[in-house]
């Protein structure tokens, strides 16, 4: 696993190993050179001193030897040596010169500086070997970077301990939040956090919270589920006594009917709750797709025909062909049994339950339509809370079959409303009206709908 600390530990003494390196260039090469300007005057003032000296073409000259190897030659215009001095003395394969100033010159010994001083009488040269100039800023880079070097183990301990103490204040906040256990999930304090870990301990606090309000919807779920199960739950439970306890044939298939009623009711109920679970937030939900809303309305509509039959409800479909919206299939088809389940719950007998699907440019929208006895306005938005039955209701519904639709919708990105749909009649009925936004078909170029040309409505087959 990496190390925050680490790395920086790293970083910083390569950092500090790269800049040594680099300062220690540095020296050498300013100390060469300022060595190297020294001595080249040191090279002129020693020519010009022999020249200056009335006895240097005499062969007697006595000059004293400088300081630090130079080499000194005079000779004629023909190139007849007058003297040069002994030791050390300038290379014999040195070239002799007329030209005044310095030169780098090369002989069988090594590259030298020389400075070659040209008068009436003679020619003195001035000599240097260029090694000698590189041992001496070798040894004075080294003179005065051998204390840096010896520094750096201590600035290693150094920059360690300046990391501990930096990165203390994030060994807190990880220590705050491994002191934990599942059950707290309050805030962890932000006094005295660092600006720059306050981001990140903010982003943790807002994690806790919404962990908090997804365990409190889990909890309060559970527990309504628990509340609701109980009453079918011993109700089957009655009518099955009751089916044992018939002493007729007649007794018996009224009590095991039923039963069959009871148990029907409860696979819903149970059914209902796991579509809610998978509704409930941080659920991953399934990837979306291109859905043919249309051809899935006629679909429930058809499967639910025979239940309809027997309530004597005419339920039918209005949709045309194709009505193209992004997302799950499985959860649309739950949103559209939910509503035509509960249109058929509530419809009376010799009355009827539509569910209409109108493709627009931007927008589809799917309404179904009852003549049951409707929602009163005060009740509309409570009625999308989980469990809640309307005042009244003596249709042992479960209460979250309106819950599970909103879910859905917006989880789809649409707008749900409620309406009458026989405004000012006795039954005043209810119309459930969700817009969806629209999409085009897979394969179906977008230009082709503003050109009218394929549109997403189209006339329905009869049902």
């Amino acid at each position: 696993m990496r190390s925050i600390r680490a790395n920086l530990v790293l970083w910083l003494v390569s950092a500090l190993a790269l800049g040594t390196i680099v300062v220690l260039a540095a020296t050498y090469v300013l100390t060469r050179n300022q060595i190297g300007r020294v001595f080249d005057d040191e090279l002129k003032q020693v020519a010009h001193a022999v020249h200056l000296r009335e006895d240097w073409q005499t062969r007697r000259v006595r000059i004293a030897r400088p300081g630090f190897a130079l080499s000194v030659r005079a000779y004629d215009q023909g190139g007849r040596i007058y003297f040069e001095t002994a030791l050390p003395s300038l290379p014999s394969d040195l070239p002799q010169t007329y030209t005044e100033g310095y030169a780098f010159m090369d002989s069988a010994e090594g590259l030298w500086r020389v400075y070659t001083h040209v008068t009436e009488e003679g020619t003195v040269q001035v000599g240097q070997a260029m090694g000698a100039r590189d041992t001496l800023a070798r040894d004075l880079s080294i003179s005065v970077l051998m204390p840096m070097l010896m520094l750096i183990p201590l600035l290693v301990v150094l920059v360690a301990w300046v990391l501990k103490r930096g990165l203390a204040p994030l060994d807190e906040t990880s220590r705050r939040v491994s002191d934990r256990d599942a059950s707290r999930l309050d805030p962890l304090p932000t006094d005295n956090v660092p600006r720059e870990l306050l981001p990140l301990v903010e982003q943790i606090n807002a994690l806790l919270a919404r962990l908090e309000g997804a365990l409190g919807a889990q909890r309060r779920f559970l527990a309504d589920a628990a509340h609701e199960l109980r009453s079918p739950v011993a109700a089957l439970a009655l009518q099955v006594q009751l089916a044992e306890r018939a002493h007729s044939t007649a007794a018996r298939a009224t009590a095991l009917a039923e039963l069959e009623r009871g148990v029907e009711r409860a696979r819903r109920l149970v059914q209902q709750l796991m579509d809610f679970a998978r509704l409930e937030p941080g659920v991953q939900s399934a990837p979306f797709q291109p859905v043919n809303l249309a051809r899935m309305a006629r679909e429930v509509v058809g499967s639910y025909a025979p239940r309809a039959e027997s309530q004597e409800v005419d339920l039918g479909a209005d949709a045309p062909a194709s009505a193209w919206i992004p997302g799950a299939e499985t959860e649309l088809r739950s949103l559209l049994e939910n509503l035509v389940d509960n249109a058929l719950r509530y419809a009376p007998e010799n009355s009827a339950v539509t569910v209409s699907v109108r493709a627009e440019e931007r927008q589809v929208e799917l309404c179904v339509t009852d003549a049951g006895r409707g929602i009163p306005v005060t009740e509309r938005e409570r009625v999308f809370e989980r469990f809640h039955r309307v005042a009244g209701d003596s249709t042992r519904g479960t209460g979250l079959g309106l819950a599970i639709v909103k879910a859905i919708a917006e989880r789809h990105q649409g707008t749900i409303a409620l309406a009458d749909s026989q405004p000012g009649a006795a039954l005043p009925g209810l119309a459930v009206r969700i817009r969806f936004p629209a999409r085009l078909p897979p394969g179906r170029r977008p230009e082709a709908q503003a050109n009218n040309t394929e549109p997403l409505a189209q006339p329905a087959p009869e049902i």
